[in-house]
Order: structure tokens, then C-alpha cells, then sequence
């Protein structure tokens, strides 16, 4: 695909969104369905898109998604490395971000109390920074989250 050096349309940011949205929704149901969680879509409250709810045990874990991609994308640094931010909100109410880097099927699952502290303007965010090489090999910091859906419920 040819990349376009404008700023993706928010039509697009919106459906990449609610694709990786729900791809983590199917996701976390498959691994977790049958040992007793359900998957919920948060529509109320502030800082978290999914609910992750044990019935056996009661236990809840609140994930954030977050969905990158370069495909279409005003970004000089293509496909080579990209930035899972949460605001301060996000951090505080979730347990886990879950960041999904849309070209490569990679998805990110990642404790919010491992994110790397930023500020921009003043305002504090958190991070998690994900590179490949030139032989598009993960930097090892990321190689342990990729796809460890089975410590949301450790």
C-alpha cells in the first residue's frame, strides 16, 4: 500500500479503533472464555474500554486498547517503531493496556504499572514503545508482552 503524507482521516483512526477494540474483545473471550470470564465492552466509565470479569472468583481486570498503525499514516518513521501512550486516567483505572500494532497482527498485552512515565505540555502520560530492527525483529523489552494474554489473569 502506498503510504499518504497527510493526516489519517478520523473516519479511519475511528475504524482502526473499534477494529482493535473488538479484535481484543474476541481475543480475550477465546483464551478466557472457558475458564470461567466474561468480556464486557465499557460504555460508562472513564479509562478503560473492556471489562475482563472472573464468575467464578469475582475478580476484574479493566484493559485499555490502544491501535497503531503506518499504513496510512503522516509519519516519516515508517513501520519501524510505534507508541502505545495512555493519559493519566487511562493509567490510574486500567490494569492492562493491550496495544495492537495493526500491520504486523501484533498484539501488546502489558501490566499499566510497566509503562514508561513522559510528560508533554506539563501533563504526565505513559508509554510503552515498540521497535523492530532492519530485519524487523522486536527489541527485546517488547518480545515478553507480545501475546502473553494469559497474564491478565495471573
Amino acid at each position: 500500500m502506498e503510504h499518504i503524507s497527510k493526516k489519517t482521516p478520523q473516519s479511519i483512526s475511528d475504524t482502526l479503533k473499534e477494529i482493535g477494540e473488538l479484535s481484543c474483545i474476541f481475543y480475550l473471550y477465546y483464551h478466557f472464555n472457558n475458564k470461567n470470564w466474561s468480556v464486557y465492552k465499557n460504555y460508562d466509565e472513564k479509562g478503560y474500554d473492556i471489562l475482563l470479569f472472573s464468575k467464578k472468583t469475582g475478580k476484574k481486570r479493566k484493559i485499555e486498547v490502544k491501535t497503531r498503525q503506518k499504513l496510512i499514516s503522516s509519519s516519516s518513521n515508517r513501520n519501524k517503531n510505534t507508541h502505545f501512550t495512555l493519559t493519566e486516567v487511562e493509567k490510574k483505572e486500567a490494569d492492562f493496556l493491550i496495544g495492537l500494532w495493526f500491520e504486523y497482527n501484533m498484539f501488546f498485552i502489558v501490566p499499566t504499572s510497566k509503562l514508561m512515565e513522559t510528560k508533554s505540555n506539563d501533563k504526565k502520560l505513559y508509554k510503552f514503545i515498540v521497535s523492530l530492527n532492519k530485519n524487523n525483529d522486536l527489541n527485546e523489552s517488547s518480545k515478553k508482552y507480545l501475546g502473553n494474554w494469559e497474564s491478565i489473569i495471573k
